[in-house]
């Protein structure tokens, strides 16, 4: 996913402050494949403070979609780790607004396009605005999680990528 949007908010989401900062146009707009580019602000704030600064709701999100879904590990939450990695790649990618929007066509917290969301099994009417007894975060932690075991096996390889090269 290319990191080219982020979004202002300071919203209230279920009683977790989401406190975010806007960078347009972002850090890996110009990378090509295998090049590896330098960590940006973005990179730094979120290697160094996603875990303690990550939303209520997004870990909760992520517990519940890792537990309830049998294609998913239980590892990618219980290894400590692992979570804060996939906590990295959402404040990365989205800084913690499930609604963020790309220019490029991704979308949400884990900014997936379209074709991808669907790939892994989500409906884009459930990864953005949510179904029946599941919110939106709920699908587009299925969708995330399950691109990032399909791609990359776990979320520590997945933040690997996503620090080398500005996306995931």
């Amino acid at each position: 996913m290319l990191n080219r949007a982020r979004l202002a908010i300071g919203a209230t989401l279920a009683g977790a402050a989401l406190f975010t900062t806007m960078v347009i146009g972002g850090s890996a707009a110009a990378t090509s494949a295998g090049a590896a580019m330098a960590p940006n602000q973005g990179w730094t704030t979120c290697n160094n403070r996603a875990a303690y600064s990550s939303p209520r709701i997004v870990a909760l999100r992520i517990k519940e979609v890792t537990y309830s879904q049998r294609d998913i590990p239980d590892y990618f939450w219980s290894n400590a780790t692992y979570r804060t990695d996939i906590e990295k790649i959402v404040c990365y990618e989205s800084t913690y607004h499930y609604h963020a929007a790309a220019p490029a066509g991704q979308y949400g917290w884990y900014q997936m396009n379209r074709s991808l969301i669907q790939s892994e099994g989500v409906s884009w009417g459930e990864y953005w605005s949510g179904a029946y007894r599941k919110p939106a975060g709920w699908y587009q932690c299925l969708a995330g999680e399950r691109y990032i075991l399909r791609r990359y096996g776990n979320p520590a390889n997945a933040w690997a990528h996503e620090r080398d090269y500005g996306w995931y």
